[in-house]
C-alpha cells in the first residue's frame, strides 16, 4: 500500500481519470494524495515582469484544484495541494524527492512510434519516469 502520492496535474478535465486511478491506488484510511500543478516559468524575464500573468494562472489553479481536492476528499483521502514554478518534469521530481513520495500518478498519452526520437524523449511523463525517484504509473485514458 501506498503512504504518499503524487499527482501532477495540469489544468484540464482530463486530470479526473488520473485522480479516479490514483484513488484505486490508494487507500482512504492510510494513503495522502499530494495534487500538484507546476506554472511553467519563462527563463529569460526580467524579475516581476510576469507576476501578474503568474498571478492569474496561480488562480485558476487554485480553483481547480480546490475542487478536485474536495472530490478526493469526499472519497475519505487525506489531500494537500501544492503549486510551484519551474520546469515540469524536475520540478515534479524534486517535489517527489523532498516529500518522499511511494508513486507518482500521472498521464500520458501514446506516442507515435514513427515520431523522431526527439520528441518521444520530450514528454513530461517521459522525463519524470527517467528522473523521478520513486516508481511512475501512467495513465492513459481507456
Amino acid at each position: 500500500m501506498y503512504d504518499t502520492l503524487l499527482v501532477p496535474v495540469d489544468l484540464s478535465s482530463t486530470n479526473e481519470y488520473v485522480l479516479q486511478a490514483a484513488q484505486h491506488l490508494g487507500d482512504p484510511a492510510h494513503t495522502q494524495l499530494r495534487l500538484l500543478h507546476v506554472i511553467e516559468t519563462l527563463q529569460d524575464e526580467a524579475p516581476g515582469e510576469m507576476d501578474e500573468f503568474y498571478d492569474e494562472l496561480r488562480a485558476d489553479a487554485e480553483h481547480k484544484m480546490d475542487a478536485w481536492a474536495t472530490t478526493v476528499a469526499d472519497q475519505g483521502f487525506s489531500v494537500q495541494c501544492t503549486i510551484e514554478y519551474g520546469e515540469r518534469a524536475p520540478t515534479i521530481a524534486e517535489v517527489a524527492t523532498e516529500d518522499d513520495v511511494d508513486l507518482i500518478v500521472m498521464r500520458s498519452h501514446a506516442v507515435d512510434p514513427d515520431a523522431p526520437s526527439d520528441t518521444t524523449v520530450g514528454t513530461v511523463s517521459h522525463q519524470v519516469a527517467v528522473f523521478a525517484p520513486c516508481s511512475v504509473h501512467l495513465v492513459r485514458r481507456s
